[in-house]
């Protein structure tokens, strides 16, 4: 199990270049955006099944966006994984990376369980032999089976869509063990 108190830098990737900036910064990970594709910042530990669970803040008002957690991330950092988003103005996602493209296996679903706007919300993803879920704020919101990734980083990623910009901290990570399914 890893709790996480981003108190290490190293700990996690770093990059900041034009509006693109993500980085361990006063003991929470930030992801800021302005550009219309997605980011990442991923850790350097590689796991298989997993349960990581986050508590994510919104610090930008620009609602139509996503952010959320990564699992299975390639370690060749190309966009390869699943990606649990979840977005400023109430809905969610379970995908899939595919090098520049993040396909969804779920599709964009709005949900009250989510906290819109410059709010936090608790994200857990779940990836579990084939098996994916999603919660938020302790309620299920989905679940979908893939079998394409079968280890690899945990991250963050985050986009903002039709020209705004996202600015996200995350916060007291775990990941914890999941038993296969």
């Amino acid at each position: 199990m890893l709790d996480e108190s981003f108190d290490a830098e190293n700990a996690w990737e770093s990059y900041q270049s034009g509006s693109v900036n993500f980085r361990v910064d006063d003991g929470v990970y930030r992801v800021q955006t302005g550009d219309e594709g997605y980011i990442w910042g991923l850790n350097n530990q590689e796991h298989e099944d997993v349960i990581i669970e986050v508590t994510s803040i919104q610090n930008s008002t620009h609602e139509n966006n996503a952010y959320g957690v990564m699992c299975r991330a390639d370690i060749s950092n190309n966009g390869d994984g699943y990606y649990f988003l979840i977005s400023g103005d109430g809905y969610y996602t379970i995908s899939k990376g595919e090098g520049d493209n993040v396909n969804q296996l779920v599709e964009w679903t709005s949900s009250s369980a989510i906290n819109t706007g410059q709010a936090s919300n608790t994200i857990r993803a779940v990836c579990s032999g084939n098996y994916l879920a999603l919660y938020v704020n302790d309620k299920f919101l989905a679940e979908t089976t893939d079998s394409d990734y079968k280890a690899g980083f945990t991250g963050f990623a985050a986009t903002a869509f039709e020209g705004g910009d996202t600015d996200i901290s995350f916060d007291d990570l775990t990941i914890s063990t999941a038993a296969p399914q």
